[in-house]
């Protein structure tokens, strides 16, 4: 749950009391924000300091771990699309590592904000550096988070506004946050919905970096699949069920977090007739599965295993990211939206989380 706002006035008695060793001043705050401001002092930083910058761990364009570079690639689309919606001087948002390394950002190019400077892909943010923030709640609770004035451990922060929301990986576990950060206000309800989508469609570029496996696509509702809201599972050849996205998760009862147990395709879906199950690996339209009594989903196979001479499994890139299959797969999700909102583009492209101009470039194509 996003934290809410107190008195601001409150929050600074609060520090100040806090600092004197009072713990029970942090009542004033959300459960994960007083365990956050309980490790940013075990960490040993006091409130009235300023926060420790570590050097940068890259040169901004290299990022050395295979893993931060694959996910800044899957998250910075979403980072271009919020910037256009939510983006100006006095703001950044960026993606950071499940370490606070910031591994992708958009910012203003005329930045000129002490409090924002510093932040600059390369550099980790973590509670033991800067204190309480929304991307160390995120990371450490797994948790949307929202930090805003004397919410923030350190007083420095005190006119900073930041909210994030957490990224998994292929096996369910944090992986990192994507984040804005600014001086001032905005609406932290309305940002967390879109924040959320594309948290939501990160997650699901990572499922298209894989090349040896199927990709199944899965909703009630089939007007979702191919959207960020779509569930994913990746299935391996012999019918093993290798990673399930967070929404397939929560459709199928599955574990919410960690590696999923040994499943095949076929136990996932034991309430499908015999054609049904045969169906489940084939290209095609999308097709309705029976679950169990009284529940169904609509189920699509969206990526086949992709192979070179040899069965050796291509490399994945930003091109087989962006593969034809999948780019299809949004413009038809931008045609059902906007005919499901009458024709209204403003509405349809708020429902699915991109600008009105991504949603007039899918239709167009």
């Amino acid at each position: 749950m996003i934290a809410t706002s107190v008195g601001q006035q409150q929050l600074v008695a609060a520090r100040a009391a806090f600092a004197e060793g009072d713990a029970r001043s942090l009542s004033v705050l959300p459960q994960p924000l007083q365990q956050s401001w309980m490790r940013s002092r075990a960490a040993g930083l006091q409130p009235g300091q300023e926060p420790v910058y570590l050097p940068l761990q890259s040169d901004g364009r290299h990022l050395p771990q295979r893993d931060d570079r694959r996910l800044a690639r899957c998250v910075q689309p979403e980072l271009e699309q919020l910037w256009a919606a939510f983006g100006g001087r006095g703001w950044t948002m960026f993606c950071a590592n499940r370490e606070g390394m910031v591994i992708a950002q958009q910012a203003h190019g005329l930045e000129d904000s002490p409090l924002l400077r510093p932040i600059q892909v390369g550099r980790r943010l973590g509670e033991s550096e800067i204190g309480t923030t929304a991307p160390a709640v995120s990371l450490a609770d797994d948790l949307p988070a929202l930090v805003r004035g004397n919410e923030h451990y350190l007083q420095r922060f005190a006119p900073v506004f930041c909210l994030s929301e957490p990224l998994h990986d292929l096996d369910g576990r944090v992986c990192g946050v994507i984040d804005i950060t600014g001086l001032g206000e905005r609406d932290p309800s309305l940002l967390q919905g879109y924040f959320r989508q594309a948290a939501l469609a990160s997650e699901n570029r990572l499922f298209h970096t894989l090349a040896d496996v199927h990709l199944l696509a899965l909703q009630h509702d089939p007007r979702w699949l191919a959207s960020p809201l779509q569930g994913l599972l990746a299935v391996q050849e012999d019918g093993q069920l290798r990673a399930a996205n967070r929404v397939a998760r929560r459709l199928l009862g599955l574990p919410r977090r960690g590696p999923l147990p040994l499943l095949d395709i076929a136990a996932v879906f034991a309430g499908a007739s015999a054609a049904q199950r045969r169906r489940l690996l084939q290209p095609g339209a999308p097709h309705r599965v029976r679950l169990g009594e009284g529940s169904a989903v609509y189920l699509q196979h969206v990526q086949a295993p992709r192979k070179v001479a040899g069965n050796s499994v291509r490399r994945s890139s930003p091109a087989t990211m962006a593969a034809p299959a999948l780019r299809d797969q949004q413009r038809e999700a931008a045609r059902r939206a906007a005919q499901a909102a009458d024709g209204n583009l403003s509405l349809a492209a708020r429902q699915l989380g991109i600008s009105r101009t991504t949603l007039y470039k899918l239709l167009r194509d």
